[in-house]
């Protein structure tokens, strides 16, 4: 290869590297009624979304490059694309469309109403219905086991977690947890899940194997999300009333810190290569980043108003 020939490759391969899209945060804020979309290189707002009346749940599909966002007031699933931030799709989702979580490689889309105790399956290009199952009193938080399989949902006034298998459409446990379930997560490998009991002020590890709780723990008052760090196996768990997030090592089965965040904090993702944490405060109207491996507050993002981001929220 001649030498000019080089510089052009060598030029070409530097501008595709920048043109890298950063990762990003998508935040669904409740009472301005749209996401924000946080540019997490720069730790800044770039976008904001207009969505239905009350928006709260979220979940990325990085397969496709969608975010799903639930509109609680205005009964709506709306899908946002990615890379334009512009709405997609939406789609009626009943009465009180809260937790979502999205099937990346079966393209399928869950919501949890919980007005009407039922999960709605939604094709994630269309928002077609592509069907339903029956659940506990108000369904809140859901997860999906790495294959697709299982679906997780936390019964909050049932003070427990359905286990369906959404290839045979059938609940296959109810498992017994603390009082009141809300946020739940799935570890990556698919082997334990963790559920924040919000009324019980504690957390509950779940044996995927046997479809038991393995361990309780307490954190703060009213526990409502939870994201976890596989690398060193540790859960950050949002506390509500303590506006601070709670970091719990499961080696060795205790709380190891209290981590001060805004007002209210409710949603928390966890983004593993960069080993950041994120946190949604709702009364502040922002995100806490915080370093996951010295446990500090490195900053705040002013967002809108009222942030929730009760779900997967980080697009990679």
């Amino acid at each position: 290869m001649k030498t000019s020939q080089r510089a052009c490759v060598a030029a070409l391969l530097l501008a595709t590297q920048g043109l890298a899209a950063a990762p990003l945060a998508f935040v669904t804020n409740q009472g301005s009624d749209d996401v924000s979309v946080i540019d997490l290189d720069a730790d800044r707002v770039v976008a904001t979304v207009a969505v239905g009346a009350d928006p709260a749940g979220v979940s990325v599909d990085a397969r496709r490059g969608l975010v799903f966002v639930t509109s609680a007031k205005s009964g709506e699933l709306t899908s946002i694309d990615g890379t334009t931030y512009r709405v997609q799709a939406t789609a009626a989702a009943g009465d009180g469309p809260l937790g979502i979580v999205s099937d990346a490689w079966r393209g399928r889309v869950y919501v949890a109403d919980w007005h009407s105790d039922t999960v709605r399956a939604y094709d994630a290009m269309t928002l077609a219905p592509r069907g339903e199952y029956a659940t506990g009193r108000s369904p809140s938080g859901l997860a999906l086991s790495p294959d697709g399989q299982f679906l997780l949902v936390a019964n909050r006034d049932d003070n427990n977690v359905q286990v369906i298998n959404t290839v045979a459409g059938i609940t296959v446990a109810r498992i017994g947890v603390g009082k009141a379930p809300f946020g739940v997560t799935m570890s990556r490998d698919g082997t334990r899940a963790f559920v924040a009991n919000v009324q019980s002020d504690e957390i509950t590890v779940i044996d995927m194997a046997g479809l038991q709780p393995s361990l309780t723990l307490a954190v703060g008052h009213m526990p409502y999300a939870i994201a976890h760090d596989g690398e060193r196996d540790r859960l950050f768990v949002t506390n509500q009333e303590d506006s601070d997030v709670s970091v719990i090592d499961l080696v060795e089965r205790r709380e190891l810190k209290r981590i001060a965040v805004g007002d209210y904090p409710e949603g928390i993702a966890m983004d593993p290569e960069r080993r950041r944490v994120y946190v949604a405060n709702w009364f502040s109207n922002s995100v806490t980043v915080i370093d996951a491996d010295t446990l500090e507050p490195l900053g705040e993002i002013a967002t809108g108003d009222g942030s929730r981001a009760f779900g997967d929220f980080l697009l990679p």
